[in-house]
């Protein structure tokens, strides 16, 4: 980004980085200089605008160029440049521990609310029959940043949540999220792997987005996905054999009536179906996202 006459003020500096970043590839190109601009100035995206004849001072173009060349050269997600990443309206921390959330994931939130849904109904039917009073609790299973607990929590009010990952430096970020939510008591987290620890019939809910891109897919991801976010948050083995593992794991620890929903892959829902079958689910289905892909494979256990 070197030019005889270098932008002075917010209009001038946009349109001039937003084609550098473009020129090495960057797909949304003005939208993450925006991003990255409002973050050195403390500003919304919206303040650009408003106070685009704002001049920068030298430490701000500074920390901008900095920032820029990392996007642009090294290909650093935007997310990990600037620390954080809306999730169903929540503004939480991310970096390169955890994954990244993505609008898709908020499919797998959607669906374990309507299935915490069903559950209160069928809790309250039975409370008014004399059954006593139980909080429904659920897990979520590689929780990374704690995106999809934390918004269950937002959503659901009588809800606990139980959060496990393998990764201690994820669940250090996690609970850094937990306490900008002010989940308090309402979520625990914990090192586990998968569902292990998990009591027999003891969760109405088990939410995952595990790991299942394939090592021979590893071409097809982008830059930013591939050199930057956690292998072990993204690949499994040929025949996903961890999520086979987390079925046949949540099989025991779902109470009866209780549902199980797992992301995958573009291509990989019957497989995922297959394995809730063969682990005695019922009523499973597959629910497809925005762009019409099978996102997300839900079954209730039996009882």
């Amino acid at each position: 980004m070197t030019q005889e006459r270098k932008p002075q003020t917010i209009r001038e500096l946009l349109p001039v980085a937003s084609a550098w970043l473009a020129e090495r590839g960057v797909q949304e190109a003005r939208l993450d200089t925006e991003l990255l601009l409002a973050h050195v100035l403390e500003l919304s995206r919206m303040q650009l605008y408003m106070d685009h004849d704002r001049p920068l001072i030298q430490d701000e173009l500074e920390r901008f160029r900095a920032l820029m060349r990392r996007r642009g050269e090294r290909r650093e997600p935007v997310a990990y440049l600037i620390g954080e990443r809306g999730f169903c309206g929540l503004d939480l921390e991310v970096g390169p521990g955890v994954l990244i959330p993505r609008p898709e994931t908020e499919h797998l939130v959607e669906v374990g609310c309507e299935e915490l849904g069903r559950l209160a109904i069928a809790r309250g039917a039975a409370i008014a029959r004399g059954a006593r009073a139980e909080t429904l609790r659920a897990a979520d299973v590689g929780t990374g940043s704690g995106c999809v607990a934390l918004a269950l929590l937002d959503r659901v009010d009588d809800l606990r949540v139980w959060a496990t990952d393998r990764s201690a430096a994820a669940l250090a970020i996690a609970r850094r999220n937990a306490e900008r939510c002010e989940a308090g008591e309402r979520l625990l987290l914990g090192q586990a792997d998968l569902l292990a620890p998990a009591a027999p019939s003891s969760l109405d809910l088990i939410v995952s987005n595990p790991p299942y891109v394939l090592e021979s897919e590893d071409p097809l991801l982008s830059p930013e996905v591939r050199d930057h976010e956690p292998r072990s948050a993204l690949f499994d083995a040929d025949g996903l054999p961890l999520t086979q593992r987390l079925v046949e794991q949540a099989a025991r620890a779902l109470r009866p009536q209780g549902a199980l929903a797992i992301e995958t892959g573009f291509d990989k829902a019957p497989l995922v179906e297959g394995f809730f079958q063969r682990a005695g689910f019922v009523e499973v289905r597959r629910v497809e996202d925005l762009g019409g892909i099978e996102r997300i494979v839900v079954g209730r256990k039996a009882g």
